[in-house]
C-alpha cells in the first residue's frame, strides 16, 4: 500500500519533471520581482534560493533514479509541494496576506493539487494547507470579513481543483484496467498461439514418423509379401507343395503384420483426433476398474494413493492408464508381476505414476519408446502393434501434459505422466475452498 500511494507512472513522470525544473528560476525571478516591486517585504534569508535549488534536484532527480521514482516519486512531489506550499502561506502571513504572496500561493496550492497522483495525498496536502492558512488568519489582525473572504476563496480554489483532478485520477485508473485487460488478452492470444505453435510442431513430427512408416516399416512387408508371391509361384511350377504352404504361410504372416501396421496408423492418426468431452472425472472410478480387470494369479496391481477428480476426457485417460497398466504386464518377466498405481500432488501440478517389477529399459532407449511402431523386442511381441505409448504420449501432450520414465534393468520401469492444475482443475488458483473439493476424493 505505502509503494502504491508513492507510485507514478512515465506519463506522470515526463509531466512532473519539467513543472519541477521551471519551479526552480520562476522562483528566484518571481522573488526578485516581488522585492523590486515592494521593497518593504518581509522575506525568511535565503529562501527562495534554497528552494530553487532544492526544486532544481527535484526535478533533476526522475533522470538519475529512473526505476526508484515510479515507485515512490509520488512522495517527493507531495512533500516538495506541501513544504513549498506552507512557506508561502506562512510568508503571506509574514506580509500581512499581501495580494502579490496570496495570489503566489493560490497558484502553487492549485498546481500542488494537479502535480499529485493519488487521493490520499491530496487529502492530506489541502487538509495541512487549510489549516495552517486557518490559524495564521486566525492570529493575524485581518478583519473577519477579509480573512472570511480569503478562506471562502481557498475553498473554492481547493473544491474546484479536487474536482478537475479526480477527473484526471478517474480517467487514469480506467485506462491502467484497461491497459490491464488488454495484456491479460495479449497473454491469452500469446499463450495460444504457442500452444498452436507446439500443436504444429508435434504435428510435423508425426508426418515425418508417417512418412518412415510408410517407407519402411510398410515398405518392408510388401517387399516381402512380393517375394514369397514369387517363391509360392515358383514352387508350384516345380510341385513342392509343402514347402509352397510353408511359404503362403509367411505370406499370411506379413500381411497380417501389414493389417496390425495400418490399424495401428488409423489409431494413432484418427482416434485422438476426435472431438473430446471433458467432465470432471474421478479417477478413482477408472483405475479401480482397471485394477479389477487385471488381477490375477500373476499379477498384482495396487493403488498407493487416493487419486483426484480432474476436467479429463474420459476415453483419453482410460487410454493412458490402460495402456500403462498392461505394458507393465505384458512385458515383465517375473513369476508374480507388482505394478503400483499413485499420484503426487505437487503445488502446480499432479504427476501420475506406473510402476512396475518388470525386465527394466536401457536408459538409452527411453525416447526411442514413445515414437510410434518402435518396439524393444521384435522378435519376441510380434502382437503388438507398437503404438501404445505413442499414444499414451499424445494423449498427455494433447492435453497440456509431460510424460517420461526412470527404469533400472532387470528390476522394473516407473511410467510418469503430470498435468497442470489450472489445466484440470476447475477455477486453480480462485477459489481455494473449491480447488481443494476437487483435488482430493475419498477412497471407498
Amino acid at each position: 500500500m505505502f509503494r502504491s500511494i508513492g507510485k507514478m507512472d512515465d506519463f506522470e513522470l515526463r509531466s512532473s519533471r519539467p513543472i519541477f525544473l521551471l519551479i526552480s528560476p520562476g522562483l528566484y525571478l518571481y522573488s526578485m520581482a516581488i522585492g523590486y516591486l515592494s521593497p518593504e517585504r518581509v522575506e525568511i534569508a535565503w529562501a527562495p534560493e534554497t528552494l530553487s535549488l532544492f526544486f532544481l534536484v527535484v526535478g533533476i532527480t526522475p533522470f538519475f533514479f529512473k526505476r526508484w521514482s515510479r515507485s515512490y516519486f509520488g512522495y517527493v512531489v507531495f512533500f516538495s509541494m506541501a513544504l513549498f506550499t506552507h512557506y508561502l502561506i506562512y510568508t503571506s502571513a509574514l506580509n500581512h496576506f499581501h495580494l502579490n504572496y496570496l495570489l503566489g500561493t493560490y497558484v502553487v496550492l492549485f498546481g500542488g493539487i494537479l502535480l499529485l497522483a493519488h487521493r490520499t495525498l491530496i487529502i492530506l496536502y489541502t487538509l495541512s494547507s487549510f489549516v495552517h492558512l486557518t490559524v495564521q488568519l486566525a492570529s493575524s489582525d485581518l478583519k473577519s470579513s477579509e480573512s472570511g473572504a480569503i478562506l471562502l476563496s481557498l475553498g473554492t480554489i481547493f473544491v474546484f481543483s479536487i474536482f478537475i483532478q479526480n477527473g484526471f485520477i478517474r480517467y487514469k485508473y480506467k485506462l491502467r484496467k484497461e491497459n490491464l485487460d488488454l495484456e491479460a488478452k495479449v497473454k491469452l492470444r500469446t499463450k495460444a498461439l504457442e500452444k498452436r505453435a507446439r500443436e504444429l510442431s508435434v504435428k510435423n513430427r508425426e508426418l515425418e514418423e508417417f512418412a518412415y512408416v510408410v517407407s519402411h516399416d510398410i515398405k518392408s512387408p510388401l517387399r516381402n509379401v512380393h517375394s514369397l508371391g514369387t517363391w509360392i509361384l515358383e514352387d508350384m511350377n516345380d510341385g513342392r507343395l509343402e514347402q509352397g504352404k510353408s511359404h503362403l504361410q509367411l505370406l499370411m504372416d506379413q500381411v497380417a503384420q501389414m493389417d496390425l501396421l495400418v490399424d495401428g496408423i488409423l489409431k494413432y492418426s484418427l482416434g485422438i483426433e476426435k472431438k473430446t468431452v471433458t467432465v470432471l472425472l474421478d479417477l478413482n472410478e477408472v483405475v479401480d476398474g482397471l485394477i479389477r480387470a487385471n488381477n490375477s494369479d500373476r499379477v498384482l496391481i495396487e493403488k498407493d494413493s487416493s487419486l483426484p477428480r480432474i476436467l479429463v476426457d474420459r476415453t483419453q485417460i482410460l487410454q493412458v492408464f490402460q495402456n500403462l497398466i498392461q505394458n507393465a504386464i505384458k512385458y515383465n518377466d517375473k513369476p508374480m508381476a507388482y505394478i503400483n498405481v499413485g499420484v503426487m500432488d505437487e503445488v502446480d501440478r499432479f504427476t501420475f505414476y506406473v510402476q512396475d517389477n518388470g525386465m527394466g529399459i536401457a536408459a538409452e532407449h527411453y525416447d526411442r519408446v514413445f515414437k510410434l511402431f518402435q518396439k524393444l523386442d521384435v522378435e519376441k511381441r510380434r502382437d503388438s502393434s507398437g503404438i501404445g505409448l505413442a499414444v499414451v504420449k499424445k494423449i498427455v501432450d494433447k492435453n497440456g501434459g509431460e510424460i517420461w520414465l526412470d527404469s533400472n534393468e532387470g528390476k522394473g520401469t516407473t511410467f510418469f505422466f503430470s498435468f497442470y492444475k489450472e489445466d484440470v482443475l476447475l477455477n486453480f488458483g480462485n477459489k481455494k475452498v473449491l480447488k481443494e473439493s476437487l483435488a482430493h476424493a475419498e477412497v471407498p
